[in-house]
């Protein structure tokens, strides 16, 4: 049987842990905010991989004109204060710590649990008619523009989906990418592409033209696109769902047994026995009458009073009275005699 202190341990490193990962993303944000050049500069003495460019371009993409990283400051110290509110409450057993941890993780969860898996996943995989009209009218009001956010977003979908738009190629009309691309009809994004990351099409006339035989994805939708992906992908979804899940409930449990300052099971097996009926409740709070001698003695709040009286045979008319001690053995009887 373990102790308090495998809660505590556990939920301190992991809490150690999300503080570092949530620091190293606030320092990447607010290097990139003062000096986005200067972050590529040393980064690429160190490694020449193109994450690094990525990383830079995407926390100073623009959302609703707001960069990225006025958005990723405000997360990455809201997981750090959360992650110091769960090392303070497993380090030092503060309460209060810790009911500000559980209030936290679970806001955050259930925020993100809404945004990704019913407003995302659920909606699109249900056919939602509004979410699909919702993702026709970013892209007429938001695509194309420069360092923007939902830009990067339906770029992505679209090189990595095969797909051209939310419902077709029509869905750039009125875009403020078709203001500053008049003779294109679709994105590059659209078309069958030779080098991804050039974007040079397989087709040359792609983009410029509606010629069947050119290999685009024109009319190909993202949104039934991603709800084949999502289809196909249902197992790893829901195994995805089941871990997060099994990952909160692990941490609130750790938690909830630094509250009770009992171990994982003496904690669960109080919170069960409080969550049962009346009647079984009061069931198990009955006391099994013991055969031991100490667990049959009565006691009693207060001495019996007792009055004995004695009459003298030599002379009938003289009696005596006495009240015996209920607690004295018969050797310890010293009657206090009154005539």
């Amino acid at each position: 049987m373990h102790t308090i202190s495998l809660p505590r341990t556990c939920l301190g490193f992991t809490n150690i842990l999300f503080f570092m990962i949530g620091f190293v993303g606030f320092i990447i944000c607010v290097w990139c905010a003062v000096n986005t050049e200067f972050f590529r500069d040393v980064n690429y003495t160190i490694t020449k991989s193109s994450i690094v460019d990525v990383v830079a371009k995407f926390v100073n993409l623009n959302l609703w004109f707001t960069p990225m990283t006025t958005i990723l400051i405000p997360i990455a110290l809201l997981s750090m204060m959360t992650s110091c509110c769960g090392v303070l409450g497993a380090g030092c057993k503060v309460k209060c710590a810790v009911k500000s941890y559980i209030f936290l993780v679970s806001t955050l969860s259930l925020v993100a649990f809404w945004i990704f898996f019913i407003s995302g996943v659920y909606n699109i995989y249900t056919k939602n008619e509004s979410t699909k009209r919702s993702m026709q009218v970013s892209i007429s009001r938001y695509y194309g523009k420069d360092n923007d956010f939902i830009t990067y977003i339906w770029d992505h979908i679209m090189i990595k989906h095969e797909c051209c738009g939310a419902v077709n190629y029509q869905d750039f009309d009125k875009s403020p990418w078709h203001k500053t691309n008049p003779n294109k009809i679709y994105p590059a994004q659209c078309c069958k592409l030779a080098n991804v990351s050039a974007l040079i099409p397989i087709s040359k006339d792609c983009a410029v033209s509606l010629d069947p035989e050119i290999l685009s994805n024109k009319d190909v939708g993202c949104f039934d696109a991603l709800r084949i992906s999502i289809i196909n992908n249902k197992g790893k979804i829901i195994f995805y769902i089941i871990l997060i899940a099994f990952l909160y409930s692990t941490l609130t449990l750790f938690a909830y047994c630094i509250i009770r300052g009992e171990p994982l099971l003496g904690a669960m097996a109080g919170r069960f026995t409080e969550l049962m009926p009346s009647k079984a409740r009061e069931e198990g709070k009955k006391v099994i009458p013991s055969n031991v001698s100490l667990g049959n003695m009565v006691y009693v709040e207060e001495q019996p009073k007792k009055i004995v009286k004695v009459v003298s045979t030599a002379n009938p008319f003289q009696s005596y009275k006495y009240t015996p001690s209920a607690y004295r053995s018969s050797e310890d009887y010293r009657p206090n005699m009154r005539k």
